[in-house]
């Protein structure tokens, strides 16, 4: 069956390990000649410039799949999206800054990246997004869709997580986007879950679609897309899942799968 929408993770797999997107494969996109549809944990303001760079049009999915959305002329519109309720963000950044104090602590509304001090983690996700965090205690005004937990000490992410898992919280999804990385979402929305949506508006199957990954957080669309494609930098739990597997994120993987698709389609 012929491939007729594409689905690509951005961290790890369109761009390289300082945020940034390769003309190789910026070109590839841009003469696809098919919808594509970024789908990240990132915000859509740490997604425009890439959105920007290659010209899309077709509906974007940030926060793992919590605000689907299209970028444009007049700004971000919105298509669906799931938020935490004021409430669970105060009781879980208090929580946070109370009894893991050493964690670097952020939380995210659809335009803004907030913060209660600056650290090396905030140094280090400013250098990879180029997005300038606001400092800002959280008085429920906006709406949050994600909170983010980083530490250079993996064993405080698992710390923390192993509490969090015994606070039982309901209505959310507590998971591991890398090694130093810990994130909170609503657990209404799903990459999957956003996929098929826009899918199901385009008149398409799953069977019609391809996606590129390379982390646990992109299995399920992998699997449940046509045509699952990793990277060469995926872990080898993923590459045993998908159809092919193409050069790393930083040797233009994302070409190499978008030549495949093209050849898949011939």
């Amino acid at each position: 069956m012929e491939i007729k929408h594409i689905f690509t993770d951005m961290d790890g797999t369109l761009l390289n390990a300082r945020g940034a997107l390769a003309e190789t494969d910026r070109w590839a996109i841009y003469y696809s000649n098919l919808p594509i549809t970024l789908v990240s944990s990132r915000s859509p303001i740490e997604m425009q410039p890439v959105i920007e760079q290659l010209q899309l049009s077709s509906p974007q999915v940030a926060f793992n799949g919590n605000l689907t959305f299209i970028k444009n002329r007049f700004g971000i519109e919105i298509l669906d999206k799931h938020i935490l309720s004021p409430t669970l963000v105060t009781q879980l950044l208090d929580f946070i800054e109370k009894e893991y104090p050493q964690i670097s602590l952020s939380w995210y509304s659809m335009t803004h990246w907030y913060i209660k001090k600056q650290d090396k983690a905030v140094f280090y996700k400013k250098a990879l997004t180029g997005m300038e965090p606001k400092l800002k205690h959280f008085e429920g005004q906006s709406e949050i869709y994600k909170i983010m937990m980083m530490s250079f000490n993996p064993a405080d992410l698992e710390k923390l997580q192993e509490a969090l898992d015994h606070l039982d919280l309901e209505n959310v999804t507590i998971r591991r986007a890398d090694a130093y990385t810990l994130e909170i979402t609503s657990n209404v929305g799903s990459k999957v879950a956003a996929a098929q949506q826009i899918l199901l508006n385009e008149k398409l199957t799953f069977e019609e679609s391809a996606a590129i990954g390379d982390s646990i957080n992109d299995l399920s669309l992998l699997q449940a897309v046509g045509f699952g494609i990793a990277v060469e930098n995926a872990s080898p739990s993923i590459k045993a899942h998908v159809k092919m597997v193409v050069a790393k994120n930083t040797e233009h993987g994302v070409a190499e799968a978008l030549s495949a698709i093209h050849d898949f389609n011939e």
